[in-house]
């Protein structure tokens, strides 16, 4: 019986999971928010359970810890890094990632049907990949080379227009390219934003610094 009840209180608390849209506010394009949070709950004890259920059913589907709880879990996987945002500063960030010239890491290829990337490593990453109105794919344990490629704008496709990123995690590195409102006051523009996360700091710079970005944002909606 207790297991049932598990059971039913999970699936209470899978529903206001499910319902709420906030986000992670540093690392969104790493973690799919709503699964890390779901999964730290199914491993508490069962009356911690039991209590979050029945905050979610008085409620009416809503958990009023969530986003304190989100947030916790965030802390806890940024494990004390530095954050240094250098994307509105004109000097770049970087000068090498992963041992390459910050200039070589990211290769675009414009298509006629829009725009794909590569990445400068050679290594087995987890992807975390965003865009087409909220469209998500994730694959573990995915070898990457310099010449694996990823399309991130198929105009061919419904929506194509969105914002999009890319993430690939490791434990020793992780970075993603994103499309997003470089958030100087002009509308109808957008930015490509690099992420690096090592062990140390997480770092954040305009991809335009590095090469040149107009294939991966022409058209999109900022």
């Amino acid at each position: 019986m207790q297991n049932i009840r598990r059971v039913r209180d999970i699936v209470s608390i899978k529903r206001t999971i499910w319902s709420n849209y906030d986000r992670f506010r540093t690392l969104p394009l790493f973690y799919l928010e709503r699964n890390e949070v779901l999964d730290a709950v199914a491993a508490l004890p069962e009356e911690e359970i039991a209590k979050i259920a029945a905050d979610c059913r008085e409620g009416g589907v809503r958990w009023r810890s969530f986003v304190k709880y989100m947030n916790k879990i965030e802390s806890s996987l940024l494990a004390g890094r530095e954050v240094l945002d250098w994307s509105q500063k004109e000097e770049p960030l970087f000068t090498t990632i992963a041992g390459v010239p910050a200039s070589d890491f990211v290769k675009i290829e414009e298509r006629a049907s829009g725009a794909a990337v590569s990445f400068s490593v050679d290594g087995t990453f987890d992807l975390l990949q965003h865009g087409n109105r909220n469209g998500c794919a994730e694959i573990r344990g995915l070898h990457v080379t310099p010449e694996t490629s990823f399309t991130v704008v198929n105009e061919l496709l419904p929506y194509w227009e969105d914002r999009y990123s890319v993430a690939l995690k490791s434990p020793s590195l992780s970075f993603a390219i994103s499309a997003e409102d470089p958030k100087l006051g002009k509308k109808g523009t957008s930015c490509v934003r690099l992420y690096v996360l090592d062990d140390t700091a997480l770092r954040i710079d305009d991809l335009g610094k590095y090469t040149d970005t107009t294939p991966l944002t022409l058209w999109i909606t900022p």
